[in-house]
């Protein structure tokens, strides 16, 4: 099985209280063995730490933030990215997003299994994730020069004649985290 980060929607940040009844929550995507630039966005306002919902551990590992400013905040981003041939995938991700049934309050992102592959113990995995946060203006203007300097070309004239094609011209901004989003994920909180 692959480590995976996932991104759900609840109406209310996961806590400890023992009277609180289950929030409720709705899957939104999952990622193998990382946790994309873009449920970092999605998960960056108002961020808070809490319990994870799908981990019982002693310490809280999650990461939970405002659903609409972190929408806000990735749809900006994705407004920059300069390519006609990723445009399919950045109205996927705001149309997923945006689907009424889809929104809540907030958004969480359940990383401990990707942040297990670390040598740090999760919670202070989790702790640096949190702070890193901070640090996405710089990420993002980092990926859009990247995004610019790979950004799709014509093929040249040798590639037409024996009609070669690049595997995934996509693949850099798949690797944001865009392409996969889905309400059935591993861990289902639907029936509960």
């Amino acid at each position: 099985m692959a480590n995976r980060s996932y991104l759900y929607a609840t109406d209310r940040i996961p806590s400890r209280a023992q009277d609180q009844s289950k929030p409720v929550v709705r899957g939104l995507s999952e990622w193998a063995y990382a946790i994309p630039l873009s449920y970092r966005l999605l998960v960056s306002a108002d961020t808070v730490i809490c319990p994870s919902m799908i981990w019982e551990l002693d310490d809280d590992v999650a990461l939970a933030g405002d659903y609409d400013k972190g929408v806000k905040r990735l749809r900006d981003f994705l407004a920059r990215i300069d390519w006609l041939e990723a445009r399919e995938l950045v109205e996927q991700a705001e149309a997923f997003l945006l689907a009424p049934e889809n929104r809540a309050d907030h958004v969480m992102l359940e990383a401990a299994e990707v942040l297990t592959m670390g040598d740090q113990p999760v919670a202070e995995s989790s702790r640096a994730l949190l702070a890193g946060l901070a640090d996405l203006d710089e990420e993002m203007e980092r990926t859009l020069r990247h995004l610019n300097q790979v950004k799709p070309s014509a093929p040249g004239p040798l590639a037409r004649m024996l009609g070669l094609k690049p595997a995934d011209p996509l693949a850099p901004v798949r690797e944001l985290g865009l392409g996969y989003w889905s309400n059935v994920l591993y861990f289902d909180f639907s029936e509960d």
